[in-house]
């Protein structure tokens, strides 16, 4: 079988050599300052094009951000699916509150299974043990814990989780109506057109992430973002006003012990948070696109930290850790702080083998078409942006493979939390007359003002985050 042959970046050099190491930074210095183009490139307009909007140059690499997009996105589905495993029976089992057997019996005989696509049509005792749904989260958290820990992956494992989530999302009704939670299967999608489709290397040679995708990914960082902040300046007049920081972080879902001392912060502060957001939301955006790299690592650094901030000031699940995923795609292997980050992996010029070149010319093809299927699906998200009426977190597909995003379109000035009491005595007028009501505790539920927030993200508590609606 006839390979083809050519360069890329990286091949791991021995870093306790003080002359390779001197030859390797030579090199690479060379190469990043290397400008020189052939008569033919400086009069092409299409290697200008290329140049501009997909960066397919050598010298762009993605093997330390496709590292990281790895272990991060195995750090989310960790915490997704081990909630899931906790949770899942007692809201969406066969005795919990929303009983997935009955809402999957309606699909089916009213729209049919393909309306809401789950492998649980397929799995047996849905209507009698939560043995299938047990198994679905532990598959999908010894998943994530083998993302997290190795940092690697391929498109099989990325497509295995993917069904794993998308199942669970369609027969969790009420309980997974969040926006991450179609956030983390546009991501995921994406995401297996960005790894090896079935090597297990940590640094795959035959497989580059697609430049088509990683323009997705900054498609994608950008449409969350604007959507987020296009919801805020059209929702609650205390976006526009300056004000939605005065309560925001009282009047949060689940607020943690931070969120105390940034509510005591000053109202110019506040005002400032507002202005800091809108510009992060609504600006920044499109230096993901930047024509330069050192643009585009600003963008994505700005996005990052902005996520780190919203981590710090309360517990969102896990939406921001799933919004740094996309951003980090702004940054390519030169980005400065990857050489404290990855201080044990030194690569200079790799040599590697590609697939046959019927197997490399399919596998461009499939790209193209679902790159091109991508941008198609996309154009009622983008009307949705700019409409007087705009949805935030919808999907317009029923695989939700391109979604519109948006948080906090208003923000509660009051809150107002539920209580629930129970009493063990036989009626309730025996329990109002020995005062015997007790309340019952739910885990980071604002409640008793003696007792301090809690920190839980990127765990998600779903019932007290449904109650903070009530």
């Amino acid at each position: 079988m006839e390979l083809t042959r050519r360069k890329s970046q990286t091949n791991k050099i021995n870093e306790n050599d003080p002359t390779t190491l001197n030859q390797a930074s030579i090199l690479n210095e060379k190469r990043k300052n290397s400008t020189d183009m052939t008569p033919t490139e400086k009069n092409n307009f299409l290697f200008y094009l290329q140049k501009l909007f997909l960066d397919q140059i050598s010298s762009n690499t993605y093997f330390h951000t496709r590292i990281l997009f790895i272990r991060l996105l195995g750090l989310i589905y960790t915490f997704s699916f081990l909630a899931a495993y906790h949770q899942a029976p007692v809201l969406i089992g066969y005795q919990g509150l929303y009983p997935s057997y009955i809402y999957m019996n309606r699909m089916k005989e009213h729209y049919g299974i393909w309306q809401s696509p789950s492998i649980f049509y397929f799995l047996p005792s849905m209507d009698t043990s939560d043995i299938s749904l047990r198994t679905i989260c532990a598959l999908g958290t010894l998943l994530g814990i083998f993302l997290l820990f190795t940092g690697r992956c391929n498109a099989i494992i990325l497509f295995i989780l993917w069904c794993l989530q998308t199942s669970l999302h369609n027969i969790g009704q009420l309980f997974y109506g969040y926006g991450w939670e179609i956030q983390i299967l546009e991501t995921t999608f994406l995401g297996m057109f960005l790894v090896p489709l079935y090597s297990l290397s940590k640094i795959d040679r035959h497989s580059p992430p697609s430049i088509l995708f990683i323009f997705l990914m900054r498609f994608l960082i950008a449409r969350i973002m604007l959507g987020a902040g296009l919801i805020k300046i059209r929702g609650d007049q205390c976006w526009r006003d300056l004000t939605c920081m005065d309560y925001h972080y009282e009047t949060q879902p689940i607020p943690n012990p931070i969120s105390y001392y940034l509510h005591q912060t000053p109202n110019a502060f506040h005002k400032f948070e507002v202005l800091v957001n809108h510009f992060i939301e609504l600006i920044t955006p499109f230096l993901c696109f930047g024509p330069w790299r050192f643009i585009r690592h600003i963008g994505g650094t700005l996005q990052i930290l902005f996520q780190i901030l919203l981590i710090i000031s309360g517990n969102l699940s896990i939406l921001n850790w799933l919004t740094i995923l996309p951003a980090l795609w702004c940054l390519d292997d030169s980005y400065p702080l990857y050489k404290y980050i990855f201080k044990r992996e030194i690569y200079t010029e790799i040599i590697y083998y590609g697939f046959p070149r019927r197997i490399k010319f399919l596998r461009s093809i499939i790209k193209l078409f679902v790159f091109s299927l991508v941008i198609y699906l996309s154009i009622d998200p983008i009307l949705n942006l700019f409409s007087r009426y705009q949805r935030m977190n919808s999907s317009f597909d029923r695989f939700h493979l391109v979604n519109t995003y948006g948080a906090f379109g208003s923000v509660g000035k009051i809150r107002n939390e539920v209580i629930i009491s129970g009493c063990n005595r036989t009626t309730i007028e025996q329990c109002n007359r020995d005062n015997a009501w007790l309340e019952y505790e739910f885990t980071c539920k604002p409640g008793k003002i003696d007792k301090s927030p809690c920190f839980s993200a990127p765990y998600h508590r779903r019932l007290t985050w449904q109650l903070w609606y009530a």
